[in-house]
């Protein structure tokens, strides 16, 4: 009888050893299976960002060969307008392209008060509501911790918990958004920029051109006018011609200045590509900074993304 108790207590254990076993091995299927899907997933993100490489690449190749044609047959004259050459030929059909000419935003960093403040009374803000914006800005790109009598400084951000002044120089445009008020504020990407370039008089938001030393009302309304009828304005002398007396005489006070500040053709455009690959979409972002090179546009600046 003890025996027989002893080999069924035996045969107990092993077959409770077995399932030990068998559960073992199907955590370990299991925990294998898993890390299999997570490494295969892995691979496939990374083959379908390469892909999405390659069609931005290949869009912004195809983009770049329209504009090149377009400064072959047409010249100089072809630069103010790209962005049409390239939205109507069929070579970018399907791709996914943004081409946004230079100096149709302010430098935000390197612009004095006066001139950001014209820009945001321009857009129907009030007087104080501008002061203070301003004020605010100054504050986030300037050295010190001394708030302005408008303002904001470090104390004002560190007590609502939100993020600090830099105290220099804003490092892209969304950064904007950081400084108090400025969320409040929709379009903002269309008016500020962070490259020191001169303003296009045919391509900037009337709204920039108001921060122009010298462009009265009636300067802005006959840009405006002209825009409206599909005309262009040109350069600075053509627009002074066709002013008033009291409002040439009030832009050619400023003239020196304008001419440094202004252009009648962008300096550089920016070629934003991006491809898309999968669903969930992987998209992979190309941005180049063009600059005329005679009969092709040259590339000066190269920035990709993620």
């Amino acid at each position: 009888m003890l025996r027989r108790t002893q080999r069924s207590s035996g045969r107990g254990f092993a077959l409770v050893a077995v399932l030990w076993v068998l559960v073992g091995v199907a955590v370990l299927g299991a925990s294998l299976t898993s890390a299999t899907r997570e490494t295969v997933a892995a691979a496939q993100n990374r083959v379908d960002l390469l892909r999405a490489a390659w069609r931005a690449e290949a869009c912004a190749e195809g983009a770049r060969s329209v504009i090149d044609e377009a400064l072959t047959s047409s010249g100089a004259k072809a630069w103010l307008g790209l962005d049409a050459f390239v939205s109507r030929s069929p070579v970018v059909t399907g791709c996914d392209l943004s081409l946004r000419p230079g100096g149709t935003r302010l430098d935000i960093n390197s612009t004095d008060s006066l001139r950001v403040r014209a820009v945001l009374t321009s857009i129907a803000l009030s007087a104080d509501r501008a002061d203070s914006l301003v004020d605010a800005v100054m504050d986030w790109r300037d050295p010190d911790d001394a708030s302005r009598p408008h303002g904001a400084e470090k104390a004002w951000y560190v007590s609502r918990h939100l993020p600090t002044p830099r105290n220099g120089e804003i490092a892209a445009i969304e950064e904007l958004r950081f400084v108090r008020g400025f969320d409040q504020i929709d379009g903002l990407d269309s008016l500020f920029g962070v490259d020191d370039e001169r303003i296009v008089i045919d391509r900037a938001p009337v709204a920039v051109l108001a921060s122009l030393p010298g462009f009265g009302t009636e300067a802005l309304a006959l840009v405006a006018d002209r825009r409206s009828r599909g005309a262009i304005v040109g350069d600075l002398s053509t627009l002074a011609a066709a002013l008033s007396p009291a409002s040439r005489s009030a832009l050619l006070a400023h003239y020196p200045e304008l001419v440094r500040l202004t252009t009648a053709t962008p300096d550089a455009w920016t070629l934003v590509s991006r491809g898309a690959v999968g669903s969930p979409a992987i998209v992979a972002t190309l941005e180049l900074r063009l600059v005329n090179a005679g009969t092709r546009a040259a590339i000066v600046r190269r920035r990709s993304w993620p």
